[in-house]
């Protein structure tokens, strides 16, 4: 009789609520990259992968923890790839949920265990926690490695908890096609962008350093990119499986202008089956660039702005000028790319007048969406400086008492004065579209 097929399943638990109680975080249903790599890679090996993702589906965890019973081993993440720069701030719930599975080969991956391996271990009942990037670790794992043999890996033995040394970062151009046959892509939208959604990757990590910016899961500043040709098939192979819309999740995607153009190049073919959006920073862009990604198909580009303020700008740490991100949205416009700017409020010494100045360039600048989040001082970051913070693994915003309140007070007041503005209505009406207005208008509603 042959040796019987191992089973795994990988687990994306919901959150519960749409926006999460902390840090107002939209709890999207985006396809978890990471599992879908892991799930690949598991398949290359003749090893069985299964996905659940109940932040698409809403399966019930009692649900779950029966599915869980019938496979070998089970993974749960606290924090998809989607989530690695900005986890969930809220962890009980996730505790709760895990605990709920019970299973004798169950691993938890994910940014909370990153930072805190210990913590998330005792309280979930899970056998190890994976930290850090988690492919190559859930391959040893499933390749029935000596868990004392494999790095960036704690778990627990008679004496206590173990941490095993960091894991090197892996070389992303060894990665398999995502396994996107294992996503119901009717189940995943973006509201700026469509539905049919995927997340695609060309690159990890940004040699940037920002205070504010949480980097971990990428290994730190380390950057690291696939090759174009693979880039172009994994979107081939996410286009036949019937995307219509995608994300490219980079955290700088036009770092180097000529890998850029060479990932314009392998997508241009497929410009008129999806539209496409990506994130990066608005000096690393150009007129020709830009041209290039629209004729490839792309129809929005993320801006992190942060601040109009010139001595935030520069406490932070951002190492760009308001001119030169004026500029980058300027370009973007001209070139019938549709804009998201990103502006965060609270930042150590920020005043009333550094943030009226932020919500004064946010309309100065006029991108076609705005976002306004206080900023939360992840561990590992600068601007969490390692303090224990009263006991707070996440600590919603770097201020107190009645400064957070007001914090509060002034995201719901940005959003209200830029939105409400009778210039971004009117271009509303000029892009008018009910479907997705409605999506809008709920995301909208979600952010005050």
């Amino acid at each position: 009789m042959g040796r019987r097929t191992e089973r795994v399943l990988f687990v994306n638990p919901s959150w519960d609520k749409r926006v999460s109680r902390k840090g107002r975080r939209i709890n999207r249903a985006w396809p978890p990259l990471d599992l879908l790599n892991c799930a690949a890679l598991l398949e290359g090996r003749g090893i069985e992968a299964a996905l659940v993702d109940a932040r698409a589906d809403g399966t019930p965890p009692e649900e779950i923890a029966r599915r869980a019973a019938g496979f070998d081993k089970v993974f749960v993440t606290s924090s998809p790839l989607d989530r690695w720069q900005c986890p969930n701030l809220e962890l009980d719930l996730f505790f709760e949920r895990v605990r709920l599975l019970k299973h004798h080969a169950l691993y938890v991956m994910g940014a909370h265990g990153t930072h805190y391996p210990e913590i998330v271990l005792k309280n979930t009942g899970a056998r190890a926690v994976i930290r850090g990037e988690p492919e190559w670790t859930v391959m040893d794992v499933c390749l029935s490695k000596p868990l004392s043999q494999i790095t960036g890996l704690t778990y627990t033995v008679p004496s206590g908890p173990v941490s095993n040394p960091d894991r090197p970062l892996g070389d992303i151009r060894e990665l398999p096609v995502p396994a996107f046959r294992l996503l119901n892509l009717d189940l995943y939208g973006y509201e700026l962008l469509g539905d049919r959604f995927v997340l695609l990757e060309a690159s990890r990590g940004c040699p940037f350093p920002c205070t504010f910016c949480m980097r971990e899961m990428y290994g730190g500043r380390a950057y690291r990119e696939k090759l174009p040709e693979q880039v172009g098939r994994d979107v081939r192979a996410a286009l036949d499986a019937g995307a219509k819309s995608g994300y490219f999740i980079d955290l700088e995607f036009s770092l180097r202008k000529e890998y850029a153009h060479r990932l314009c190049g392998e997508m241009r073919p497929y410009a008129g089956r999806w539209k496409w959006c990506c994130q990066t920073r608005a000096d690393s862009v150009d007129e020709e660039l830009l041209k290039d990604m629209k004729d490839a198909g792309c129809a929005l580009v993320h801006f992190g702005v942060e601040t109009g303020s010139p001595r935030v700008m520069e406490s932070i740490d951002k190492r760009i000028t308001l001119e030169q991100i004026a500029r980058g949205v300027d370009l973007a416009k001209r070139a019938g790319i549709e804009v998201a700017c990103f502006f965060m409020l609270g930042f150590p010494g920020e005043t009333d007048a550094d943030r009226e100045m932020t919500l004064d360039f946010a309309k100065r600048l006029d991108p076609t969406y705005a976002s306004f989040h206080t900023a939360s001082p992840y561990p590992g970051t600068p601007l969490h400086g390692g303090g224990d913070w009263g006991g707070r693994l996440y600590p919603e915003t770097a201020a107190e008492g009645e400064e957070a309140v007001r914090l509060k007070r002034w995201e719901a007041r940005a959003y209200r004065r830029y939105y409400l503005r009778p210039r971004f209505l009117l271009s509303a009406l000029r892009r008018w579209d009910p479907g997705r207005a409605a999506r809008q208008a709920r995301l909208l509603w979600d952010m005050l």
